[in-house]
């Protein structure tokens, strides 16, 4: 089999692949809207003055995405700084260190 011949049968698995995951997974998860995640996060540490690419990038996907599959995309960007917040609260530092004596008393 020729090298081209095998590249486009890898392509084709993935594609399989994703139909299948896709069909699973719920909405947020899709490879559409993951999709649509990574087009934005490439940019998030590159020369992204005041993040104009970041922001130019969501304002094309919100012409080709319907609300419901932006307000994934948006939420899921968000998750990192979501997580900041969470791991910075008085219960997330209880949690961690009630964990921490836990595994010190076994």
């Amino acid at each position: 089999m020729a090298t081209s011949e095998k590249s486009n049968e890898g392509k084709t698995i993935m594609k399989d692949n994703e139909r299948k995951v896709d069909d699973r997974l719920p909405k947020w998860l899709s490879s559409k809207i993951l999709s649509a995640v990574d087009y934005v996060w490439q940019v998030r540490d590159e020369d992204n003055t005041q993040g104009e690419e970041s922001k130019r990038r969501i304002k094309s996907l919100s012409k080709q995405l319907d609300m419901e599959e932006m307000c994934w995309v948006m939420m899921l960007l968000t998750l990192p700084k979501i997580n900041d917040i969470i791991m910075d609260s008085n219960e997330a530092r209880e949690f961690i260190a009630t964990k921490k004596l836990e595994r010190t008393l076994h």
